[in-house]
């Protein structure tokens, strides 16, 4: 579990018996989840920094109309949003969801301030990791304002290919079609789309830009 923490930005910097040192100034909690089991609901306060130190997990944002959207997976080891901790409407913003087994060190808000001021290291990794939030939630709100699936699909893809012209995509259809919140089918059908109108050539998660330009303009359609 030391290792992993380390690994963590969090914690960048600092040794194991840095680590050490500190866990043992602090109190905390150990818990653990099975599959698929609800580790949090969206709404739900946030009273505690949770670390996951192992297994997959997902955010998941529910609508008014009943429908889920994904919003992210986190992979071991990350932490639970970090930036709703010390807000004043701390609340989870989405519900997370297991993967696999997970298990978690889960660190209360005056204990987490005890640990900032043991280790200012820490204090500024963990602002350095909510600065890092705020852009990605920027990114996101920027890629759901698309209003067509071919435009989100678009972004996507120019996003990933990030300069290339072949790439292998990091999400299979099922979890596109949760990224998007549209069905499965759709995705596949814009996907064909795109490569009828000869943008881009996918076979199976190999995926190669024939016409950079065509996908950024399909991007504002």
């Amino acid at each position: 579990m030391k290792e992993n923490l380390l690994q963590m930005p969090l914690f960048a910097g600092l040794n194991g018996e840095e680590l050490d040192r500190l866990f043992q100034r602090i109190v905390f909690q150990t818990r653990s989840f099975g599959t698929n089991a609800l580790v949090v609901s969206q709404g739900e306060e946030c009273k505690s920094l949770m670390i996951l130190t192992e297994g997959v997990v997902k955010g998941e944002m529910s609508g008014a109309d009943g429908r889920s959207l994904k919003i992210e997976d986190l992979h071991a080891p990350a932490v639970l949003a970090p930036a709703f901790i010390f807000g004043k409407k701390n609340r989870y913003p989405v519900s997370i969801i297991s993967y696999s087994e997970a298990h978690f060190i889960v660190v209360p808000r005056n204990e987490l301030l005890a640990l900032f001021q043991y280790n200012a290291s820490v204090l500024q990794n963990f602002l350095g990791m909510i600065s890092s939030r705020a852009q990605f939630l920027s990114e996101k709100l920027q890629f759901h304002s698309f209003k067509s699936l071919k435009a989100k699909l678009a972004f996507y893809l120019f996003e990933e290919a990030d300069g290339r012209t072949n790439f292998k995509l990091k999400h299979s259809q099922n979890e596109l079609a949760e990224l998007f919140g549209v069905a499965r089918p759709s995705v596949g059908r814009t996907m064909m789309q795109l490569q009828e109108e000869e943008i881009v050539d996918i076979r199976y998660k190999q995926v190669k830009i024939l016409d950079l330009s065509k996908l950024a303009q399909a991007c504002n359609e």
